[in-house]
């Protein structure tokens, strides 16, 4: 699954979305599921379970350059370091630790690619500029460890 996160009326929260809609004509994988939200926290629960992997795609604020492309785990954004400023930080490890204690089917692996954001709380459509800009980047990155975790399986079978 990749999960786009965000509200697409504020500004760069929307990128999660926006990134989404950019993937859409790029993966035509049935075994890949696109989706978008503006939820969070334990509500992503129920959206997460049954998949075996998970990229999230999300707006980040943590004193970096806006447009500044990274990739994360859970265990990175666990409260520690700058990426504790995930926007929809919504306590991954907790949440996955819950899912697994209520015998939900967590996914066993899952990353984040975050961008740097300007602006999350002006509301408006558009993105600001340097967001903007690393969307390209970013659809890339996505595409690139879509295609080698599918080769992973390949190999495995």
């Amino acid at each position: 699954m990749i999960l786009g996160l965000g509200n697409s009326i504020l500004k760069d929260d929307g990128i999660g979305p926006r990134l989404i809609q950019e993937l859409q004509d790029s993966i035509s994988d049935p075994d890949t599921t696109l989706q978008e939200t503006n939820l969070s926290g334990l509500s992503l629960l129920e959206i997460i379970s049954g998949f075996d992997y998970v990229v999230i795609l999300d707006a980040v604020q943590s004193g970096g350059k806006p447009g500044k492309i990274y990739w994360l785990t859970p265990q990175d954004i666990g409260g520690q370091g700058d990426y504790s400023y995930l926007h929809h930080n919504m306590g991954l490890l907790k949440m996955l630790e819950l899912g697994k204690s209520l015998t939900l089917p967590m996914p066993e692996e899952m990353s984040i690619l975050a961008i740097e954001a300007e602006d999350v709380t002006t509301f408006g459509e558009s993105l600001t500029p340097e967001v903007e800009k690393a969307i390209p980047s970013a659809v890339e990155l996505v595409l690139s460890e879509i295609s080698k975790r599918q080769k992973r399986i390949k190999t495995a079978e």
